[in-house]
């Protein structure tokens, strides 16, 4: 199934938008902990559960931090994902560097949360493509259910707000913005973006005036 008719085409731009590159593992630097890049879809067309734990297992007994630009996919290889993290001890550190949306969103909480600010937070139901009868599609909508309900546990745990609210901003497939994340307690940190160095110009008629100021400053009072 094409990636378009799994996805809205919300999701997809914004995870088009930003980095790419898949599933990569990057080794400590100084006091730096190890990087796993989850930069994919989640499970069968991207990122398996299989693959993502390979990679944690090459990290070794010290912690990591998973950078993350995903649209989401598999509820279960993403399940996987999130609880072999929380069993990390070492430590997890996971950083929004687009998008953590749809099951992307829980593995995001599976350690202490840092968000780009030019990145984006989403939630929202789970979903899927079926057939059957009417018994058939009943069963369906009951595991979608529960899914529903263990997803919005996770969530509200991290946020402390009620289960039924949590329920509501998922129905209404909820965007936060970074602050927003923050500010709705998935996220801990905002990273701010840096300060823009002022042209070549500007910094010569900053040296000039404070030199002028220490020039004036030096000078005999009247």
């Amino acid at each position: 199934m094409k990636r378009e008719k799994r996805y809205s085409g919300r999701v997809l731009a914004l995870y088009e938008a930003g980095p790419k590159g898949k599933l990569e593992v990057r080794a400590a630097k100084a006091d730096q902990p190890a990087e796993i890049l989850l930069y994919d879809e989640i499970g069968y067309w991207g990122v398996t559960a299989s693959d993502f734990t390979a990679a944690l297992a090459s990290v070794g007994d010290q912690p990591v931090r998973v950078r993350i630009n995903s649209p989401g996919g598999d509820v279960f290889d993403g399940l996987a994902m999130y609880n072999a993290l929380l069993a990390h001890k070492p430590g997890v550190e996971t950083v929004v560097d687009g998008l953590a949306a749809s099951m992307a969103s829980v593995i995001a909480l599976a350690g202490k949360l840092t968000m780009q600010s030019a990145s984006m937070y989403m939630i929202h139901k789970a979903w899927t493509i079926t057939g059957g009868n009417e018994h058939d599609l009943a069963q369906v909508g009951g595991v979608l259910a529960k899914i529903d309900g263990q997803l919005a546990a996770v969530y509200a745990a991290r946020t402390g707000k009620p289960v039924d609210e949590i329920v509501g901003a998922m129905a209404a497939e909820t965007w936060y913005t970074a602050d927003e994340a923050k500010a709705a307690g998935f996220a801990e940190t905002v990273i701010a973006p840096p300060a823009a160095e002022p042209p070549k110009d500007d910094k010569r008629k900053a040296r000039a005036l404070a030199r002028l100021l220490l020039t004036e400053a030096e000078l005999p009072s009247q």
